[in-house]
């Protein structure tokens, strides 16, 4: 290998964190904020849960902003939106009837799962750049919007998604806003449990959104291995895992 070479290979850092590792950090915050919440469900009359229930949920805080952030990268360096929105769709449909199981025991719930969210937000974003006037963004992006609310991560999933691409190359400015985002979600949340009567504290977790800004610094933009199985494993484990934990509830239930 000559100089020359050598010279036109980037040079990777072993600094700091990957896609891979954001992912599979999402993944693993993912199963614990849903086993918080079978147990929040089967076993809040125990005294241990509460505090295990507040530590799980507050780290599965970390799925949707990490979601979030690489819907954004997925949308900038696909070689086919088109393929990526037939993915993320297929995905959705197959993960429904598990989601809808784990919420409500029945495969036709009345919510639809968080994949449909990052669909809807990934056609946003094809919206916004598109060639379209400005009066049709306007009105289909609020109509998107609007269909959100049937979903998981309603109107705040599709708004981290417009925070993170429209301010990609402007950390400062990204942090600032998604901090202003995350704090809207704890007060919402906490305004919902006052009105049906709740202690405001209990939601207290939602705060683990910040945790998503240190993720954030230490990310060094590398992809990681690029092996098949990193871009799909999350695509299955997402149906899989749910579907594990309703048969898991199911047996609670008998």
């Amino acid at each position: 290998m000559t100089d020359s070479t050598k010279k036109s290979e980037p040079e990777c850092s072993s600094k700091g964190l990957n896609r891979n590792h954001l992912k599979y950090l999402a993944i693993f915050a993912m199963l614990l904020d849903h086993i918080a919440w079978i147990l929040s469900q089967y076993y809040y009359d125990q005294p241990w849960d509460f505090s295990l229930t507040v530590v799980f949920r507050t780290f599965g805080r970390l799925t949707a902003p990490i979601m979030s952030w690489f819907l954004v990268q997925g949308y900038l360096h696909t070689s086919s939106k088109k393929r990526y929105a037939i993915r993320l769709c297929a995905f959705a449909l197959i993960s429904q009837i598990p989601f809808s199981l784990v919420r409500s025991n029945s495969p036709w719930g009345n919510e639809l799962n968080v994949i449909f969210t990052l669909l809807i937000s990934f056609l946003i974003l094809c919206i916004i750049d598109s060639a379209l006037d400005t009066t049709p963004k306007v009105l289909l992006t609020i109509l998107l919007f609007a269909l959100s609310v049937v979903c998981d991560w309603a109107i705040f999933m599709p708004l981290m998604v417009l925070v993170f691409y429209l301010l990609r190359d402007k950390k400062r400015g990204l942090i600032i806003f998604y901090s202003v985002l995350s704090l809207l979600v704890v007060i919402a949340d906490i305004t919902i449990l006052c009105i049906r009567g709740y202690h405001w504290y209990w939601e207290l977790w939602q705060l683990g959104m910040f945790l998503f800004i240190p993720l954030l610094l230490f990310y060094n933009g590398e992809p990681g291995s690029r092996a098949p199985f990193h871009k799909w494993f999350f695509y299955a484990f997402y149906p899989t895992h749910l579907l594990v934990l309703w048969i898991v509830i199911s047996s609670l239930r008998a």
